[in-house]
């Protein structure tokens, strides 16, 4: 806490700045998706399981983009089911589509592959050569 008054001497995030933006943004997109899911309420019990297994999929796959080295693999799975929601809902549900369930999830996968790729401090595990020798 000794730098509180300093402005930061590089544009890259620390590994602790790093986590605080993952969990801010999941924090604020976990309680808009359930603003989102309340629209869901009408649906028959089955149909609802459907979209909470459906929604929860999605929310895993975005929460491994901030967590994972395979981040184009896990972006990919994310974007594709984002894509196929509405059909998901509407033609195996035979359901009216959740207005904002979509956008929400896209919104929120954006903004975690978004801080991905911000420039960061890395922390380096490897051993340093100085203790080699």
């Amino acid at each position: 806490m000794a730098n509180w008054y300093k402005i930061p001497p590089s544009r890259h995030i620390s590994e602790r700045e790093y986590r605080a933006n993952i969990s801010g943004i999941n924090i604020v997109f976990g309680a808009v998706l359930g603003f989102v899911l309340a629209g869901a309420e009408g649906l028959a019990p089955i149909d609802f399981m459907i979209v909470l297994f459906v929604s929860a999929l999605a929310v895993i796959l975005i929460l491994y983009l901030g967590s994972t080295e395979y981040i184009l693999f896990y972006g990919a799975g994310v974007t594709l089911l984002i894509f196929f929601i509405p059909s998901i809902l509407t033609d195996q549900l035979k359901q009216n589509p959740i207005p904002y369930l979509q956008p929400t999830l896209a919104v929120w996968a954006s903004m975690v592959a978004l801080v991905e790729l911000l420039p960061r401090e890395r922390q380096n595990n490897a051993p340093s050569q100085e203790n080699d020798e």
